[in-house]
């Protein structure tokens, strides 16, 4: 269990230093970008984003989650290495031609529901970088999967620094979303050679690929993939929509409160992609280990998730100005609304891997159906008449649809968990901080949320959601992580 621990905190530590970086990067950089291009061509850049999201899933179709799982659990087999390095092989080659597939389909697409040439054009471009990404997919799945997500994260700071600098350069240059498109090209081709040399610094090399071995490939991820592609289009169908009945600018509102969002919620992804390899090698090794990681993770991710989304709730107005000024005034009662998917994300997101390591992906499959169905059937009907506020509702509904999902299959596994801790003491300590937040909302808005995180640190400990079992974790992260150290 120690030595569990102290391996997720490395991946994790590893990399929330490099999303912070990154984040602070790219969060800053999205909002010149907002302001530079203005609500009705950011509208459109959003909504050929969003257009390219919904055909994603078929350049991978499953395979990267599938893979990172299979690697864990071969790592410790007899005939590990051998068999890693197939799947290594086959896993590369299917999702260069399946990325092929993807761009066609994606360009075809676009031209055949009269999408206008510029954002075709620009479609089309982003189509490299897809197949560019189907070779980096492999590389990090594979250091995924021998939990060394921190050779990863160096290569994410160069990407987000040089599309950061180029961006930057090309909206200085009057370039427009062509420019940025033209810099995430570049940053993704650094990424996946930065990549491939951690791949390889670890000694893992792919074998020749078999083309028997691939029916069968295809069918264990095609679980994920369905997932994956539910997912992708429950989060970006009601742009897609916004952009179709309400036009560029409506779509520029909705995508400035909703990158807010996306911009929180990596502090879940963060924790939960470390967690993924190494609860997956605990199912194996120590199962009885599982229900305490179970409730220690919910309790953190809830703690973390609800000053967020009742910091925001409270100094929406002041935030919005702040970033992206007196013109997008109309995306506050947006931003109010969707950043409470924030705490709903944060859970799905972790309760989605317990199902899946315990072999139960297929479930969650359906599970995201559901929601994603929901998603599609209400925001067909209510986008076109109410826009903006029935997309932002929406969000939250899919996502609470998804989350109870998600504790009805798991109602046996968590049934140990004390929910007054988990949730009760953070809901207690946001709560008191939201209204400290809104009596002091009249102060610059960065002294408004330094008084915040302070009064909400002060709220955990004083409320016991921060506990000695934190500080004793804390102490024992200090000692050396060796080999001989066990579980």
């Amino acid at each position: 269990m120690q030595r569990f621990s102290r391996i997720v905190a490395r991946n994790s530590a590893a990399g929330m230093a490099t999303q912070a970086i990154i984040k602070l990067l790219s969060f800053g950089f999205s909002v010149l970008i907002v302001r530079r291009l203005g609500a009705a061509e950011f509208g459109q850049y959003a909504a050929v984003l969003a257009y390219g999201a919904l055909f994603v899933f078929i350049a991978d179709l499953g395979l990267s989650p599938y893979t990172v799982r299979e690697v864990a659990r071969l790592r410790d087999a007899t005939d590990g290495e051998a068999r890693i390095q197939a799947l290594y092989g086959n896993v590369l080659a299917l999702r260069f031609l399946l990325s092929l597939l993807a761009a066609a389909m994606l360009i075809g697409s676009a031209w055949l529901t009269g999408r206008p040439l510029v954002m075709v054009v620009a479609i089309a471009l982003g189509t490299v970088g897809l197949i560019m990404y189907s070779a980096q997919g492999v590389f990090e799945s594979m250091l995924s999967g021998y939990e060394r997500v921190d050779l990863a994260s160096g290569s994410r700071i160069i990407y987000q620094v040089v599309f950061v600098l180029v961006g930057g350069l090309a909206l200085w240059k009057g370039l427009g979303y062509y420019g940025l498109i033209g810099a995430n090209l570049l940053g993704i081709a650094l990424l996946t050679y930065t990549c491939l040399r951690a791949a390889r610094t670890l000694g893992i090399r792919p074998a020749a690929p078999s083309l028997r071995d691939w029916p069968h490939l295809l069918r264990a991820s095609l679980p994920f993939g369905v997932i994956s592609f539910t997912l992708g289009l429950s989060y970006k169908f009601d742009s897609v929509l916004l952009n179709i009945f309400h036009g560029d600018v409506a779509t520029g509102y909705y995508n400035a409160a909703y990158n807010l969002v996306f911009s929180t919620v990596i502090l879940s992804n963060i924790i939960n992609t470390a967690l993924y390899p190494s609860l997956t090698r605990q199912a194996v090794t120590a199962p009885e280990s599982l229900a305490l990681i179970y409730a220690r993770a919910l309790r953190y991710l809830l703690a973390l998730a609800l000053p967020i989304s009742v910091g925001v709730t409270a100094l929406a107005p002041q935030i919005v100005a702040f970033l992206f000024g007196s013109d997008y005034t109309p995306a506050i009662p947006a931003l109010r609304i969707v950043i409470w998917v924030v705490p709903l994300m944060f859970l799905s997101e972790f309760l989605g891997y317990i199902v899946v390591v315990a072999g139960r992906e297929g479930r969650v499959a359906r599970a995201i159906m559901v929601s994603t169905g929901v998603n599609i059937a209400l925001n067909s009907v209510l986008v076109p008449r109410f826009g903006v506020i029935a997309a932002a509702t929406m969000t939250v509904t899919t996502e609470a649809v998804l989350v109870s999902q998600y504790l009805w299959l798991l109602r046996h596994e968590l049934s140990h968990i004390s929910w007054g801790r988990s949730l009760g003491r953070p809901v207690a300590a946001a709560a008191l901080m939201g209204l400290l937040v809104a009596g002091v909302a009249w102060l610059p808005v960065l002294v408004s949320v330094a008084l915040g995180m302070l009064a909400y640190a002060g709220l955990c400990v004083a409320l016991g959601v921060i506990g000695p079992d934190e500080w004793n974790f804390v102490r024992r992260l200090r000692q050396p992580l060796t080999q001989g150290s066990t579980g």
